[in-house]
């Protein structure tokens, strides 16, 4: 028993380290945005740059991924992509300019990219047994933690001025996991059973994904101002996936076994993920923004409260794990998974410009928390029943999934940055045209604050001082309001998912 065992724990290992790795960069560098921009001096355009980069790097890399362990085995497949991964981590960590870092996150993704994918997949490699859902387990704790620690960590990190250390983490992290991976097998797949990648459509394929992913980054930036050719770039990138898409379904050695997908309980799985994702996208966008630059709190109070309201994920986690051996059918975990998210969008939507952490926003963070473990784990072991035959059709089918999980997630941020900034001028110029500056009511809180500079400077520069502290203000409430709106509307979406979860008759 105990040779056996030390096989099965370090699969195991693996298993969760390869998700957490994932889900802990990526996290970290979502919550750095800022730091990380200002030391490597990128515009907020170049850094857009560099996330579609990335994001069209790792679509590719997870469409070839079984493609990859066809020809290299288990174990040297991980093993490359953890190395990938150590190297682009350096390469961002040594970076000093704009070029070495997008060079660096772009290596990252050659390896970070086919994680989730190979975790999964890894799990077929446990004989059909109770033991597969350890290995479910540990995917999902992975998850978890990945994503409840990262916040934190990288405020932390920031706190400190040492953003270089994320991507050494990573790094060290990648290097670590390689001894475990001796226990994945070595095997190749037969010439004769081996899927093809041509080389036209993955020129498709990257193309489109590039181009539809720098578009929806850029749209914050261009949105108005050039919608033309945004426009004309997402049509072009949408018709290069669809002639991906197209050309796949209809090879008779395809990489992607896309006609085996056209499944009811797959597709309306696939719905789901992509809307998590999307929320996740978005969320992950917004949240960090309310408590830094709406409620002025720092990085480390912002990275804390962040990461403790995810922490309810865990404690999620390990409640849903012990529940679905003995109540499997998924209704109830939709329901109580799209409550969480309504109620904690509604929590946020009554957010006031000085509202109490420990008592309103910690909550809504932890139902955030609550719902993320309790839709993407349910949802991950009903959406595959009906692809589950073949291997290869299981492959390609969270292959595909994970694709559109970076494309979900980068028109969330889309959403939520595109929303925030017309509503934002919205409100501005509603909040603007309100203040009148012989109304009692301003000249008093300007006579406040030109007091309070006057201690400091004279009284024509604390009189300047003065206007400019309102305007920031006005842009800070601006903000707020355009904050709460976007998460009444979230809110909205919830409730609509509850009715939506009652009353499907798919995934059951």
């Amino acid at each position: 028993m105990k040779p056996a065992a030390k096989p099965k724990a370090l699969l195991m290992l693996t298993i969760g380290a390869l998700t957490s790795i994932d889900f802990l960069q990526n996290g970290m560098v979502a919550f750095a945005t800022a730091p990380i921009m200002g030391e490597i001096g990128a515009s907020p355009e170049e850094y857009s740059t560099i996330a579609a980069a990335y994001a069209s790097v790792a679509v590719v890399v997870i469409a070839l991924q079984r493609w990859m362990v066809e020809r290299m085995g288990w174990r040297r497949y991980v093993q490359g992509a953890l190395g990938a991964a150590a190297i682009g981590a350096i390469l961002c960590a040594t970076a000093e300019s704009y070029p070495g870092f997008l060079a660096g996150r772009m290596v990252m993704a050659l390896g970070c990219a086919g994680m989730l994918t190979s975790s999964r997949l890894a799990i077929n490699l446990i004989p059909p047994s109770p033991a597969r859902f350890l290995g479910i387990k540990a995917l999902a704790t992975g998850i978890c933690c990945g994503t409840a620690i990262a916040p934190w960590l990288a405020a932390v990190i920031v706190t400190a001025d040492r953003w270089p250390l994320i991507f050494w983490l990573v790094a060290a992290a990648a290097l670590a996991l390689l001894p475990a991976t001796g226990v994945l097998p070595t095997a190749v797949v037969a010439p004769a059973q081996r899927s093809d990648a041509h080389p036209v459509r993955l020129v498709a394929l990257s193309v489109g994904s590039f181009l539809v992913l720098f578009v929806l980054q850029r749209s914050y930036y261009d949105f108005y101002a050039d919608r033309l050719w945004l426009v004309i770039g997402a049509v072009a990138g949408a018709g290069a996936l669809l002639a991906f898409v197209w050309t796949e379904s209809r090879s008779a050695r395809p990489l992607l076994r896309l006609r085996s997908l056209v499944e009811p309980r797959y597709l309306s799985g696939l719905a789901l993920f992509t809307f998590c994702y999307v929320t996740l996208g978005s969320n992950g966008y917004l949240l960090p923004i309310v408590l830094q630059r709406s409620l002025g709190h720092s990085w480390a109070t912002a990275g804390q409260f962040y990461a403790l309201g995810l922490a309810a994920g865990v404690a999620t986690w390990l409640t849903i794990s012990r529940l679905l051996p003995r109540w499997p059918s998924p209704r109830k975990y939709f329901v109580a998974g799209f409550l969480a998210l309504a109620a904690s969008a509604w929590l946020l939507s009554r957010t006031t410009p000085a509202p109490d952490l420990w008592g309103h926003i910690l909550p809504a963070l932890a139902l955030y928390g609550v719902f993320i473990m309790t839709l993407m784990p349910v949802t991950a072991m009903q959406t595959f029943n009906g692809v589950m035959h073949d291997e290869s059709v299981f492959s390609h089918a969270q292959q595909t999934k994970n694709m559109l999980g970076q494309l979900g997630q980068a028109l969330g941020v889309t959403i939520a940055t595109v929303g925030q900034q017309w509503l934002t001028t919205l409100h501005y110029s509603t909040l603007h045209g309100a203040i009148n500056p012989a109304s009692p009511q301003f000249q008093e809180t300007h006579a406040r604050f030109t007091a309070a500079f006057s201690n400091s400077m004279d009284p024509v520069r604390a009189a300047e001082s003065a206007t400019a502290q309102i305007a920031q203000v006005l842009a800070q409430q601006s903000a707020l309001l355009a904050n709460i709106d976007y998460f009444r509307a979230l809110a909205v979406v919830g409730v609509l998912a509850i009715g939506v979860s009652k009353f499907q008759k798919v995934l059951r």
